[in-house]
């Protein structure tokens, strides 16, 4: 199978936390999906039970509470929900390591000790307020403004596709200020979740119905003191977002191959046992080149990947090599679903089979996280 090839760029340490990931999703998640689903949300409690399990801890230093892991443990967080049936209905619902990266990048020392202990330990629930309704992967374009009051921010402005809406504590929000001399730049500002003039909007229907929900959040004239300034200076708000959107593209890529590989394993399963015409579908030589291709493709893929994380783990990744891994990634989970789904036939399209779900997941992963047209446009910049 696919999904049990050794990986070079894993030490003991990394197998033995991938096994604890794995664990968590079997009895953690898989069971509880199906009434999540019907509830229209998972249950808040999965992070403490997450934090339980040292998941939320992994990559935070110990000084701040964690357990020091590195960019791979992040990773193997994410290709366990990918690697795991009950993933596809979960989406990028456990994903909040991406405003705990972004502290640990960006904020002052203070900021580190307050905030990433309360990570660590699933009491803080927190997604980056970066995309705006008219602006996504285009962050010169964001409008969500903060003016000063004092030494406070006042701000206004929508945000969306916020992830776990309804369950968050805080908001790492990006916006703009003005600056001194005229014109604007961007800061980041830590904005508890129940500050007056923060309001939730309803549930975004999605293509994927899941149990992981996407929200807008609306600002109005929401108080923000001066230290809840990532980072304590105004301006860094494109480079703090930036240092983490690289990360998380090589995390979360590492979740679309990992979810590509189960379907791939699923299929090659399914195709095995069922009959048409006399013999397995798996005897038809179109079967057998459909899935020679995708092995072939998603082998090289995670060849890719792996470097890149190893790289990235140094401080050596290039911000082009990110946008390639998310691009290949992304595109190649989506072929490889569309294929297997075919090959499961009209079964395929039933919500009761797991690639139907997987499937619709894997539609917006070419989307979020910059679509993959700014990805090559990104690449082409650099040829």
């Amino acid at each position: 199978m696919l999904t049990a090839r050794p990986r070079e760029i894993f030490s003991e340490e990394h197998i033995a936390f991938k096994d604890t990931v794995s664990r968590f999703f079997r009895d953690e998640v898989e069971p509880h999906v199906k009434e999540w689903e019907k509830a229209g949300q998972f249950d808040r409690g999965l992070f403490k039970k997450a934090a339980e399990y040292g998941l939320l801890q992994a990559g935070i230093p110990a000084e701040y509470g964690g357990m020091g892991g590195d960019l791979i443990h992040h990773s193997i967080l994410h290709e366990q929900n990918g690697y795991s049936i009950a993933g596809a209905s979960l989406g990028n619902g456990l994903s909040i390591d991406g405003s705990s990266y972004l502290i640990l990048a960006g904020g002052t020392e203070e900021q580190k000790k307050f905030w990433l202990p309360r990570y660590a330990s699933g009491e803080t629930i927190a997604e980056a307020a970066f995309t705006e309704p008219q602006s996504g992967s285009d962050v010169a374009g964001f409008r969500s403004y903060a003016r000063k009051d004092g030494s406070d921010f006042i701000v206004n402005g929508t945000k969306t596709w916020i992830t776990n809406g309804s369950m968050l504590t805080m908001l790492p929000t990006i916006v703009r200020v003005d600056k001194p001399g005229g014109g604007s730049t961007l800061a980041c500002l830590l904005i508890d979740a129940d500050s007056p003039g923060v309001t939730l909007g309803k549930p975004i229907e999605t293509l994927h119905k899941g149990c992981g929900v996407e929200s807008e959040i609306y600002f109005e004239d929401v108080r923000v003191p001066a230290e809840r300034l990532l980072g304590g200076a105004e301006g860094n708000g494109f480079k703090q977002a930036m240092s983490v959107i690289n990360d998380m593209r090589i995390v979360e890529a590492s979740r679309f191959l990992a979810a590509a590989e189960l379907a791939f394993d699923l299929t090659v399963d399914y195709v095995k046992d069922r009959k048409a015409f006399g013999q397995t579908i798996f005897d038809f030589q179109n079967t057998q080149f459909q899935l020679a291709d995708m092995k072939a493709e998603i082998i090289v893929t995670r060849a890719y990947l792996d470097q890149c994380l190893s790289r990235a783990v140094k401080g050596r990744l290039p911000h082009e090599e990110a946008s390639i891994a998310k691009l290949v990634a992304s595109e190649t989970e989506f072929k490889v679903m569309d294929r297997c789904l075919q090959l499961f036939g009209g079964m395929g399209y039933a919500n009761e089979m797991p690639i139907s779900k997987m499937w619709t997941l894997s539609r917006v992963h070419r989307i979020y996280l910059g679509t993959s047209e700014i990805h090559r446009l990104t690449i082409a910049r650099t040829i």
